[in-house]
């Protein structure tokens, strides 16, 4: 039986605003209704909408109802009817999220999305979601090279490592083409107060309501340029470089591939000469400099850059596209915490790897690891697993699991692509004893990046529905 999903991104970025429909085919090859398994056999974007400027009333609040309006507006363009949306992503990106009335914007906008992946990305997250929609992970599975992707955008840049098709690290810094805006006399209205510091250190004479010096422009955009290139090459920043940073900072690892993506990669890539403040401020803001800067810099350096399979558009990809796969059935569940929904997958060991046994002495550190992407909420441990394990290996992998669980008050959530579910779920659960939900489920291959669904018990049995985000295959 083949069915035919309706999928929704939309993306509030600082800047702009965009959605993306994509139709899924997907065709049922299981001979069971209770234990479908759901095979992909088309995927397409069918609908891009022009891309807006993010409404504001104000610098610290959206505009709902001219946001509202442009959602209703592609609607309509896209002839889509939202009851007829299967799946889909609303995220709010960069500064958006920072907006006073951020989370209400979401919860009104929920219902143009059916059921949502993620409401809001965090900057770790986003940094993902970025470099899927790019085809960094794609490029990462096919070279021995780590690529790291620089999602340039309005208010924030956001950065991931991949390295054979896994995320390695993840960060943000305060660089962005809005976060000096002009007016049309190409005056200052607007400077972001998280470069203010900066500026000042760099002495330059950039203040609201004046109409800057070309120079003094180019010095920041160059300077954030070689932060950025600064970060490529693990040359250790300045106190007040550090602070850009957004919530953390970036892990020292050696890379030899780069990519850039966003608005502002639009620039990386073209070949514009920015060399007046008129050239400069023709967009209302450093966003044509930025990138400028930053083909120079990388250029200077001898960088070679791979472009991108998407640029303004790799976060709403990323994140918005995806398919469902239905299959397996729980060996060991719940039914009082069901269903459970958007759950992110995090996939402990390479997927490269074909025996694990060796690994299991990893689990513990690779949990902790993996997991700070996702602080404070459920997350769902996947992993390969032994083909036919002894007592003594499930019990060192219950052990490492439950500890690694220790500070967390969410369930255990185990996925193995190996057939040893029960067994390892019910030791799990005589070590927690009633502190602790355990679902553990089995013979289901998923990857960083998936979501998964389980719903309510069925004969012992229960749905189970992974969501790939599938642009990034």
């Amino acid at each position: 039986m083949t069915n035919k999903i309706l999928s929704v991104g939309i993306d509030i970025g600082t800047t702009t605003t965009q959605i993306i429909f994509s139709e899924i085919v997907v065709q049922n090859t299981a001979g069971s209704f209770l234990v479908p398994k759901v095979k992909i056999t088309k995927k397409s974007i069918v609908y891009k909408s022009k891309i807006y400027f993010t409404p504001l009333i104000s610098s610290q609040k959206i505009n709902l109802d001219k946001l509202e309006n442009i959602i209703l507006c592609e609607y309509k363009k896209a002839g889509i009817d939202k009851k007829n949306i299967s799946t889909g992503a609303i995220i709010m990106t960069g500064e958006s999220t920072r907006k006073d009335n951020s989370e209400k914007v979401l919860n009104i906008l929920s219902d143009f999305a059916g059921d949502f992946v993620v409401a809001t990305a965090g900057p770790d997250l986003e940094s993902i979601l970025a470099g899927y929609g790019s085809g960094a992970y794609e490029i990462s599975k096919n070279t021995a090279e780590k690529i790291i992707n620089f999602d340039v955008g309005g208010g924030t840049t956001n950065a991931v490592v991949f390295s054979g098709g896994e995320p390695l690290d993840s960060f943000a810094l305060d660089i962005g083409g809005r976060l000096i805006r002009f007016d049309n006399e190409g005056k200052i209205i607007y400077i972001s107060e998280k470069i203010n510091k900066l500026i000042e250190n760099l002495k330059l004479n950039l203040s609201v309501g004046k109409k800057p010096v070309f120079n003094d422009l180019k010095i920041l955009t160059d300077n954030f340029a070689n932060i950025i290139c600064k970060i490529s090459n693990n040359v250790n920043l300045n106190a007040e470089e550090r602070k850009l940073f957004i919530e953390h900072e970036n892990k020292k690892t050696t890379i030899k591939l780069f990519m850039f993506s966003g608005g502002v990669s639009e620039f990386v890539y073209g070949n514009d000469s920015i060399s007046t403040l008129s050239d400069t401020t023709k967009f209302g803001d450093i966003g044509p400099l930025l990138g400028c800067s930053i083909r120079n810099t990388f250029k200077e350096k001898g960088y070679i850059l791979i472009e991108p399979r998407e640029k303004i558009r790799a976060t709403v990809i990323g994140a918005g596209s995806h398919s469902i796969k239905l299959s397996g059935s729980t060996i060991i569940f719940e039914d009082d915490i069901l269903p459970i929904k958007n759950i992110p997958i995090i996939r402990i060991f390479n997927n490269k790897d074909e025996d694990e046994n060796e690994n299991i002495d990893n689990i513990y550190k690779n949990i902790c690891k993996k997991s700070t992407f996702y602080k404070n909420q459920n997350i769902a441990i996947a992993f390969k697993g032994p083909k036919s394990p002894k007592y003594v290996q499930i019990k060192k992998m219950a052990n490492a699991i439950v500890e690694a669980f220790k500070d967390r008050s969410n369930p255990i959530i185990i996925v193995i692509e190996n057939d040893f579910a029960k067994a390892l779920g019910q030791t799990i659960k005589n070590i927690v004893k009633n502190s602790k939900a355990v679902i553990c489920i089995d013979n289901i291959r998923v990857d960083t990046g998936d979501y998964i669904d389980i719903g309510k018990s069925i004969s012992n049995t229960v749905p189970v529905v992974i969501k790939t985000l599938i642009f990034k295959n």
